[in-house]
């Protein structure tokens, strides 16, 4: 009789356990099976916008690697870069898409709409390399425009490492239609020795350094 009384004590206990608890598990049980569900869901989701990014981004490059674009090819372009950007915000497709649409602006000679594209990349982008690529092309612009000094002084507050070629170069190309050949001269050296060390050929440089004379 006491191991019956026992069995049925300990039947009792876990009753009253469940009572008190079984709600409370099961509620725990069910979030559990929810987060699991929710982040495969999340998972999922992430899934499907990368592949939407990537797919778009290879239509926009390409668009934008034919040699010459029709009137409807640029519209499609400049579509594909802005949906990239408004859809992928912080990804680096849409960082690649803001530039192609800065070129396409540029091609277009809205320099100001261009300007404000890139700035707007600078300011936002994560990435070290978009913060230079997006940079020196501010820089080319606001030289298109005619705003040399602008342009000078946006690439000396520049932190370059990959560019710092491209920005040399372009400080050359300015200093010399400011006919500053000394400085030009400087710029084009700095240029040279950053695109041989990273071992990229750029003999360009080197005519421009000709075309300054001695």
């Amino acid at each position: 009789m006491s191991e019956l009384r026992t069995e049925e004590e300990q039947i009792e206990l876990m009753k009253r356990w469940w009572a008190d608890n079984g709600k409370s598990l099961i509620a725990g049980l069910v979030l559990a099976v929810a987060v699991v569900g929710g982040w495969k869901w999340w998972q999922a989701d992430q899934q499907s916008k990368a592949e939407a990014a990537s797919s778009a981004y290879e239509q926009l490059i390409d668009v934008m690697n034919k040699p010459e674009m029709t009137d409807e090819e640029r519209a499609t372009a400049k579509h594909l870069a802005v949906t990239l950007q408004a859809e992928h915000d912080g990804s680096l497709y849409a960082d690649y898409a803001a530039l192609f649409e800065a070129k396409i602006l540029v091609d277009d000679q809205q320099y100001d709409a261009a300007a404000a594209v890139l700035r707007k990349l600078n300011t936002e982008t994560e990435s070290v390399l978009i913060k230079e690529i997006s940079g020196v092309r501010q820089a080319q612009v606001l030289w298109q425009q005619g705003e040399n000094q602008q342009a000078l002084d946006l690439l000396s507050t520049l932190k370059t490492e990959a560019y710092t070629g491209n920005a040399e170069e372009l400080k050359g190309d300015i200093l010399t239609e400011m006919d500053d050949k000394d400085a030009a001269r400087i710029a084009y050296e700095k240029a040279k020795a950053a695109f041989n060390a990273s071992g990229v050929a750029r003999p360009v440089i080197d005519m421009k350094l000709a075309d300054l004379g001695a």
